[in-house]
């Protein structure tokens, strides 16, 4: 069983054991999103994890093609691409990590409140690179357990936590990439100082990606004082496409 839930990531995982499983054969190397951000940071530039989502049950919405989205951005130079697969609350689809994953050689990470082995193997068969594990849905066994499961694929997961509380979790369990994610996901709330403070907390040995809320260099600029080594930038890529090249 996952952690005591309640309201809309209640329902959100609870349809993610629902998930079918996907019968694919894996055709494509998997591309290593550390290595990638630590290339990028060596040429002096900001490594973009550039997101493709279409909605979330924050009020954002989007139509972009997601194949022209893809190309765009890995021909701007993000460092990866992340692709929103949740379909019941953010309107994702495995079909558009397939299409997006067969559609670029740059790291593809699978975006899912992923509580399963099964979407572990779907993240793979389809293409990913790499997925998500939210601290905040699992249990320290089970964060555990599915690191491990992903890395029998060589799919390096990024972990994703909300504070210092959830560092510690992350930290034991043997996280290689921790994302800080400025959204509280049952109020909404951006919080870039929060950010900041975890930020400054997780060891230099450790890939650290600033999540949500990211709209300028700025902000990058100030985030890397704290630490940060990569964005993972969605609605105002999705808003605005070419923003990348500025924010790189």
């Amino acid at each position: 069983m996952v952690r005591f839930l309640t309201g809309w990531l209640k329902d959100v995982v609870n349809n993610a054991y629902s998930r079918p499983y996907v019968h694919k054969i894996r055709d494509k190397p998997v591309f290593s999103l550390i290595d990638a951000i630590r290339k990028v940071k060596e040429e002096n530039k900001n490594p973009i994890i550039a997101e493709y989502k279409r909605a979330s049950p924050s009020g954002f919405s989007a139509d972009r093609d997601p194949i022209e989205y893809a190309k765009e951005m890995e021909r701007s130079g993000a460092v990866g691409i992340s692709v929103l697969t949740e379909d019941k609350f953010f309107s994702g689809s495995y079909d558009y990590l397939f299409i997006i994953s067969h559609t670029v050689k740059i790291p593809v990470l699978m975006k899912d409140f992923v509580v399963t082995e099964r979407q572990i193997d779907n993240a793979y068969n389809l293409g990913a690179d790499s997925i998500l594990l939210i601290v905040r849905i699992l249990t320290e066994r089970e964060l555990e357990s599915l690191i491990l499961y992903a890395r029998s694929y060589r799919l390096e997961p990024l972990v994703e936590i909300f504070d210092e509380n959830e560092l510690e979790i992350a930290l034991n369990a043997g996280a290689k990439i921790i994302g800080v994610n400025s959204r509280d996901l049952l109020t909404f709330t951006i919080d870039q100082e929060r950010v900041k403070r975890v930020l400054r907390k997780i060891p230099s040995n450790v890939i650290r990606v600033a999540e949500s809320g990211i709209t300028s260099k700025e902000q990058i600029e100030e985030l890397k004082k704290y630490g940060a080594d990569a964005f993972l930038i969605g609605s105002s890529l999705m808003k605005e496409p070419s923003k990348i090249k500025e924010l790189i």
